[in-house]
């Protein structure tokens, strides 16, 4: 039997089907974006069942993490995670139905292989740095699916990286299919009824919603107390094009980008990172107190955990900050990219070691939403069509952007080249790391002494094709002193 379109063209196949050929070519250039919508839940018939639930879900949530959040879970298929708990506990044993208990404990279970996932990144970056013979690498790669306490080193390092992990999530149901129906009642509205603990009943909700609710749904109680849903959606976006301009981002504290253009996104970031920092350690502060004023005085201790001491009026508060936070982000960055970009960012998902800072640094530092400058540089770069294209970000700020050496020094928000010509230090930053998207001899993964090592060559061949030494340029003040010894030992190698 013949397809129709191995029987006539394409345009003609789609003709005879009754779909235009336009169709298929916007199908065929668009793709699509997953998000969670969040759904609030106007009314529900019986809250104190759904809170119940959650109670006993988290109970699964628990021993699942208990179980199987350490190296008994590394590489479990998800299927088999209920039968393992279930040695430990039944859902019988604390009233719960079956599906409901095996829905929480397979999330779990896929949250935790979320987690071995991250984890594997490092281990594997770690194993490539360890040894360049292949067959070296092949056999840790092995031992990290199978069993990582087989070689001590990578037994060591799978500890450093993986974690045993632990839950205190509470306040969550899962329900897949067919374990909820979902109905219009008005344009605006929906009617949820979802399991209970009792066979058969189904408790009611009302959502502010305007479409019927489909696959997996997350029922949830927020930080203020109020319920909502969690669904899976999709969006179409354009398709990826054509870069028509490229560019480098300077990640900043003082504002969320610096563009290599000289263009600043998110101005006053810092700004409001430091006032947000300041009010939540004075908040903290004076809680601390109040509480241990409340242990004195065990008469008013209720009293003032209900009134003074809750979490409903702090949490509110905090997501307004971050809302705010967020919303100055994405809106300059949708103003500085409008068209398909490549865009050329630092990797900063490593954490920074051996520093040691004031305590009020390290808070404004923990402040830092690195994590919401990355999804907003994605979210945009998809609403686009640009490509994001992350680099190594050693030296970054230390090299002088018009001749990629070491020449040059940086002081706040000034870099001064060997010449005494002055530069926006943020700005040169930014041009260096859109260099590094087309440097082929420095790569996403290489560790910052080899970056460093490449950069030093490139200074002492660049002050020999100039007629100077090492130490003319240490003398001169072109080359900060810290390279000295590597600079000049470098020097000698090559002469």
């Amino acid at each position: 039997m013949h397809r129709l379109d191995d029987l006539v063209p394409m345009g003609e196949a789609a003709k005879v089907r009754g779909v235009s050929m336009e169709k298929i070519l916007a199908y065929a250039t668009t793709a699509k974006q997953t998000y969670t919508q969040v759904i609030p839940v106007v009314a529900c018939q019986d809250e104190s069942q759904i809170l119940e639930i959650m109670g006993l879900c988290g109970t699964a949530r628990a021993l699942t993490y208990n179980k199987l959040g350490s190296l008994q879970g590394w590489g479990l298929n998800w299927k088999k995670a209920d039968k393992i708990v279930r040695t430990i506990m039944t859902p019988e044993q604390i009233g719960l139905p079956s599906k409901l208990w095996e829905w929480a404990v397979n999330d779990t279970i896929k949250a935790i292989t979320a987690q071995q996932e991250a984890a594997k990144v490092f281990i594997i970056r770690e194993i490539y740095g360890k040894t360049s013979d292949k067959s070296e690498r092949k056999r840790l790669l092995e031992l990290l699916k199978t069993d990582p306490r087989a070689d001590p080193w990578l037994h060591r390092i799978f500890r450093k990286q993986y974690q045993r992990g632990h839950t205190f999530v509470r306040n969550q149901i899962v329900y897949q299919n067919n374990g909820y129906k979902c109905k219009r009642l008005t344009r605006n509205t929906v009617e949820l009824q979802v399991a209970g603990l009792n066979r058969g009943k189904r408790v009611s909700l009302k959502l502010k919603c305007r479409h019927v609710l489909k696959g997996q749904i997350r029922l949830i109680q927020n930080g203020q107390g109020r319920l909502e849903v969690h669904t899976i959606r999709t969006k179409a976006i354009p398709a990826v094009e054509k870069p028509v301009k490229t560019i480098g981002l300077d990640k900043g504290y003082t504002e969320a980008f610096y563009l290599s253009t000289g263009e600043t996104v998110g101005e006053g970031l810092g700004e409001l990172l430091s006032r947000k920092s300041l009010r939540h350690g004075r908040t903290n502060r004076n809680r601390y107190r109040l509480f241990q004023h409340a242990q004195r005085t065990p008469a008013k201790l209720e009293t003032i955990k209900f009134n003074n001491l809750g979490y409903k009026v702090k949490s509110k508060r905090l997501a307004q900050e971050k809302a705010t936070i967020k919303n100055l982000i994405r809106t300059d960055l949708r103003r500085a990219i409008n068209e398909p970009t490549q865009i050329f960012a630092e990797d900063l998902t490593s954490p920074i070691v051996n520093k040691t800072q004031a305590k009020v640094i390290n808070r404004k530092l923990n402040q830092w939403m690195k994590g919401e400058l990355q999804d907003s540089l994605v979210s945009v770069a998809k609403e686009t069509g640009s490509v994001v294209t992350t680099v190594n970000p050693a030296y970054t700020s230390q090299v002088d952007s018009q001749t990629g050496t070491l020449l040059g020094q940086r002081s706040g928000d000034r870099f001064t080249r060997y010449t005494g010509v002055v530069l926006q230090a943020d700005q040169n930053a930014a041009l260096n790391i859109m260099h590094r998207g087309s440097d082929t001899e420095i790569t996403r993964w290489m560790k910052y002494a080899d970056v460093r090592r490449v950069l030093l060559l490139r200074t002492v061949r660049y002050l020999a094709s100039d007629g100077k030494t090492v130490t003319e340029a240490l003398n001169l003040g072109w080359l900060n002193s810290k390279f000295k010894t590597e600079a000049l030992r470098l020097e000698a190698s090559i002469t």
